[in-house]
């Protein structure tokens, strides 16, 4: 079978793009992707193209992803919703990688899409309603959706079909699928009188919504109001009284979607057409049914206990997993917060969590489009040790490695999640792991993670410039900013430690104090920047100079001082001074042309003088300075501390 663009050696790659990676709806969807993907032969890479951290929103613009993200690795993608911009995607269409999306409509694009069937589940619906007696249906959902568009649309033409007007006052818009837009929709229901006597809402967290607002206000339910939802949640099943719904099964809507892609890959697909996955009425009571009565049967009556133990048992099962859940959580964000202890870019917090392995892979150069460079800074891999992965770009990320980690494990697929929050954008976390189906949608624990793991990189940067500002004030406390040299205060620091009593006291001490004959008539004849040039040289030379026998100072101006504490016949004080004059009476050549500058230098001996201080060394010296200058310029003076003589 050809499978065209990025097909690996182990088989073809799915990408997926998702607002978010997990949850009843989009973790739904990409199960059933990855449950045909798995039967193919195929590996799949799930991209969340919202920030870290996001939290559940309805998009009305859908997301301009930056970056190529895994196109070399995929052979093609589903798109959940609008999970990204049309241009994207366009653009992935130009390289010859197919393209499907679910539950949304790119006029600009001729792909496939896929679809639950809105129009059979709500004329069912409504129709039921209808069965009940009810003439004022409301419509309470969100528009901003194609599907609730659909829905709506939908509702609207049964009543037609069925005889009813259509009332624009009983349609009630959410601000969103949530439970929130359910409430909302709920108070402008009361606000208006509740003119309805029935209300069909866009989803089940809608309804909910709907439900608890009205029942608030002291609606008998469904007696004042019949209530139908859309999705069948686990939720439905647990209201009072129980949602009646319209189910649709996501994992058929993501298998559609993945065969579809795969059909579209080896080129037995055809015209790109709308595919559309059934759904169906799910009657409970909140429509005006009644209760289902108690079993009369003998065998049913037999069944009841079991099934309430198997309740039982999937309850506490879901409790352990909560549990769990929020210890894990806990565990893990104390460990991304602590990170001035363990450096959380090496991912050993990933040893408390379900993932098979990681990698975390940071941008080597300040985030732009483009197909960018990654270095991959850490790497987990569970049973065995990591080890260390080369450089990706965007296009190649997540790298193979981690490919072939969801490979050898049956049921998992790889994630990856944008380690950006806001403005913050630091590269990409990728994990390889089971999906998450029983997380609410923006509360992921690997949306969480990368939200951390940026705030935690944010805090790393604020750390290391914290102590990079530390270290410029101190540097700029004790050395000279334009020669790097230890300045006049950090000096007498360094000397009074070297004369100091005890007994790592060094047993002979001399101090140099160099002066810079002719200095001034360069600063006047060629300006302070060439002075400035020379002043840069001049410390080079005696730092080149001393080596290890000595630290040399800047006094100030063209005056620098010497610390030499390691003399032995070789490195006399006065060799030493011969030695360094010799170097600084070399020309320099600056502004074009060769520069002679000879100095002057003072030198003071503490020769065992137990009295001797930092100052008294240095005004010595500075004293010798100012006769060898007297006699003649770039000649030297030996002034001995403790007896008064000059040499």
């Amino acid at each position: 079978m050809a499978w065209g663009r990025g097909t690996m050696a182990d088989g073809p790659v799915l990408g997926v793009l998702s607002p978010f990676l997990g949850g009843w709806y989009f973790g739904g969807v990409i199960e059933g992707i990855a449950r045909v993907a798995s039967g193919a032969g195929a590996a799949v890479v799930a991209i969340q193209t919202l920030d870290a951290g996001t939290d559940q929103l309805e998009l009305i613009e859908p997301p301009h992803p930056p970056h190529p993200l895994a196109w070399e690795h995929a052979a093609g993608f589903v798109v959940i919703v609008n999970a990204a911009s049309a241009k994207y995607l366009h653009e992935i269409q130009a390289t010859g990688r197919p393209v499907v999306v679910v539950s949304h409509d790119y006029p600009e694009l001729e792909c496939p899409t896929v679809f639950p069937d809105n129009r059979v589940g709500v004329r069912a619906a409504v129709e039921h309603l209808i069965r009940h007696g009810h003439r004022r249906i409301a419509f309470a959902g969100f528009m901003g959706a194609l599907d609730q568009r659909e829905r709506y649309e939908t509702y609207r033409q049964t009543l037609i079909d069925n005889g009813l007007a259509p009332d624009p006052g009983l349609i009630f818009e959410a601000v969103d699928n949530q439970q929130a837009g359910g409430e909302g929709a709920a108070h402008a229901m009361l606000a208006a009188g509740l003119p309805s006597t029935a209300v069909l809402t866009g989803t089940d967290l809608n309804a909910i919504g709907v439900m608890r607002v009205l029942t608030a206000a002291g609606c008998r339910l469904p007696a004042d109001q019949a209530i139908i939802g859309f999705d069948d949640l686990t939720d439905a099943s647990f209201t009072e009284p129980r949602l009646t719904t319209i189910r649709q099964s996501l994992f058929e809507v993501g298998s559609t979607a993945a065969e579809a892609l795969l059909s579209a890959m080896d080129g037995s697909g055809g015209r790109p057409v709308r595919h559309e996955v059934a759904t169906r009425l799910v009657v409970r009571e909140s429509c005006g049914c009644p209760a289902p009565e108690f079993p009369d049967s003998q065998a049913d009556a037999v069944r009841a206990p079991e099934t309430l133990r198997a309740e039982g048992r999937s309850q506490y099962r879901e409790r352990t997993r909560l549990r769990r859940a929020l210890s894990s959580q806990y565990d893990i964000s104390l460990d991304l917060l602590r990170s001035h202890e363990e450096d959380p870019r090496q991912l050993g917090w990933l040893r408390r969590t379900s993932a098979r392995a990681g990698c975390l892979g940071l941008w080597t150069e300040t985030p732009g489009p483009g197909d960018q460079r990654l270095d991959i800074v850490g790497h987990f891999r569970r049973p065995a040790p990591s080890s260390a992965l080369p450089p990706v770009l965007a296009s190649g990320f997540p790298p193979p490695a981690i490919l072939d980690a969801a490979r050898a494990e049956p049921g998992t697929l790889t994630f990856v999640v944008p380690v950006r929050v806001r403005d913050r954008d630091w590269g990409l976390l990728a994990t390889v792991d089971r999906v998450d189906l029983q997380a609410a949608t923006g509360r992921e624990p690997i949306n969480q993670w990368a939200a951390l793991l940026t705030v935690a990189l944010d805090y790393q940067a604020v750390l290391r410039t914290l102590r990079e500002q530390t270290e410029q004030l101190r540097a700029s406390a004790l050395y000279d900013h334009l020669t790097g040299l230890p300045n006049r205060a950090h000096f007498l620091q360094l000397l009074a430690a070297a004369i100091a009593p005890g007994p790592e006291r060094r047993p002979d001490v001399a101090v140099l104090f160099v002066d810079l004959d002719g200095f001034k008539l360069i600063n006047d004849t060629f300006g302070h920047a060439v002075g400035d040039q020379v002043l840069v040289e001049v410390a080079d030379r005696l730092r080149t100079g001393l080596g290890d026998h000595g630290t040399a100072g800047r006094f100030g101006g063209d005056e620098f001082l010497v610390l030499l504490d390691a003399l032995d016949d070789d490195h006399a004080p006065a060799t030493m001074a011969q030695r360094i004059q010799a170097s600084l009476n070399q020309p320099y050549w600056l502004a074009g042309r060769h520069l002679v500058v000879t100095a002057s230098i003072g030198i003071a001996h503490a020769h065992h003088a137990p009295l001797a201080d930092a100052a008294s060394l240095v005004r010595a010296a500075d004293e010798a300075m100012y006769r060898a200058k007297s006699r003649r310029a770039g000649s030297q003076v030996l002034f001995q501390l403790g007896t008064g003589d000059e040499a």
